[in-house]
């Protein structure tokens, strides 16, 4: 048993699932572990497997608190989802933001929802506004819609599962809602016309303790009775926390994983931001507006690279850039400044062997990166944490396209989690992540080939 009381983080990204024990004292992980995170494709619509991934944690709890003494949990997870309660029950599953809609109900959507100008939230497909989701709940189950008390965002529902006390969040609401306008830090007027705005429970910061966890809880995982449950954090933010306690402003934040989302913060002057490029303002644990630009570059980088562990290397790239081997936008469904593009190679019979498709994800990742950078105006040094920092080459790449800017990269990919960690206050909050400065490596026609790209986009 650990001296001081751990601190567990439910991390719930969109293609794993994982709780993290840290010690809150010296900051080194205790317990750890990790499932996929699995979508329902049948019953009503695509929707999140919540009863799947109780179970999960019900029972990584329990093994972690039988290793040591866990004191806090507080939950991080991706954003865009909403659980929509009647009472203390799920009124209708959780949809999974990648769920379509008929066209009838973008059109009506599309028409109610407010200006981007307003919202500082763009346009995107499937459910990605999340407002769409519950305007699309209300047109197709109107009577279970009408009983509904409570919307939940994802982080939230799963503190209220274990606490029993409902709450509101600001980092997931800001996140591209349209619920949400960040400069005025007020809800939209869609919001407030269709009275969603009520339907949620009242704001708390994401490091508030929402209460103990509930007893029922604690007699089936062995918890003690008085561990406490935060309010919680969109996962994006959560990487923010450390950096923003440790980093002087401005700098950008490269956060990957399924999404790479770049966060310009602490800029003097706030960018022209363009709706259709999928950039957006995010809003960060203060409630500040922090102006952002995405592409889902773990899963666009999987789709060229075929294997996503296959390691790049650098005389590989360069022979791509010598025989002008490009990968154009986009290889993703969704989000992302070249949405509604198909993705393709150039030429077609390029990528013989896996080390040239290693290469070539590498390449192109670093230039999405790049275009997104430049979108949001990025200045002060470019931090890069989660898979894409343990890639050097890319990191790397980046550093020579970048010259103007410092490169750092995490010497961990526990970004998520740390930083969820770090909101339960205590000691652990004076520890800082270690930030590895990246040398611009030496690739020949770099520059020639980026700008040829940028034609060819």
């Amino acid at each position: 048993m650990t001296r001081s009381p751990a601190i567990a983080v439910i991390d719930i990204g969109k293609t794993n699932a994982k709780l993290v024990v840290w010690d809150g004292v010296t900051g080194s992980i205790l317990f750890e572990t990790s499932r996929l995170n699995y979508s329902i494709e049948h019953g009503l619509y695509r929707h999140l497997d919540t009863d799947g991934l109780w179970d999960f944690y019900l029972g990584a709890l329990q093994q972690a608190a039988s290793e040591t003494e866990i004191g806090r949990i507080i939950v991080t997870t991706h954003g865009a989802s909403v659980a929509v309660l009647k009472g203390n029950e799920l009124a209708l599953p959780v949809v999974d933001y990648e769920n379509t809609y008929d066209r009838s109900i973008n059109q009506a959507y599309d028409a109610a929802r407010d200006a981007f100008e307003d919202s500082q939230s763009p346009l995107l497909p499937a459910g990605l506004n999340f407002g769409r989701q519950i305007f699309a709940l209300e047109q197709t189950f109107r009577e279970k819609m009408a009983q509904a008390t409570d919307f939940l965002l994802y982080p939230q529902f799963w503190a209220w599962k274990l606490s029993g006390v409902k709450s509101c969040e600001v980092t997931s609401l800001g996140c591209h809602s349209d619920l949400w306008c960040p400069h005025e830090k007020t809800w939209s007027q869609l919001a407030k016309t269709r009275g969603w705005n009520q339907k949620f429970p009242p704001m708390s910061k994401a490091q508030d303790v929402l209460g103990p966890i509930l007893p029922e809880i604690a007699k089936q995982t062995g918890l003690p009775p008085n561990c406490e449950i935060h309010c919680g954090i969109h996962d994006s933010n959560a990487s923010l926390v450390p950096l923003i306690k440790q980093v002087e402003p401005p700098f950008t934040l490269v956060s990957s994983g399924t999404w790479t989302i770049c966060f310009s913060v602490g800029a003097t002057s706030q960018p022209s931001l363009f709706e259709d490029c999928d950039t957006l303002c995010n809003v960060d644990l203060n409630g500040n507006a922090v102006p952002s630009a995405r592409f889902m570059g773990g899963r666009e980088y999987a789709h060229i690279a075929d294997d996503p562990h296959q390691i790049p290397d650098i005389p590989t790239i360069t022979r791509l850039i010598d025989e002008k081997c490009f990968a154009l936008p986009s290889f993703a469904d969704a989000g992302g400044p070249f949405t509604g593009r198909q993705g393709k190679v150039i030429p077609e019979d390029a990528l013989s062997s896996p080390r040239k498709k290693a290469a070539l994800a590498t390449l192109y990742s670093a230039l999405m990166t790049d275009y997104c950078l430049g979108m949001i105006e990025s200045t002060g040094p470019v931090i890069v944490e989660g898979p894409f920092a343990s890639n050097n080459v890319l990191c790397q790449l980046l550093a020579a396209i970048r010259l103007q800017q410092t490169v750092l990269a995490t010497s961990d990919s526990s970004g998520t989690s740390f930083g969820a960690a770090m909101l339960a206050d205590g000691p652990f909050t004076q520890h800082q992540r270690k930030l590895n400065p990246i040398a611009p490596g030496i690739f020949p026609n770099l520059e020639t080939y980026r700008q040829k790209w940028r034609e060819m986009i």
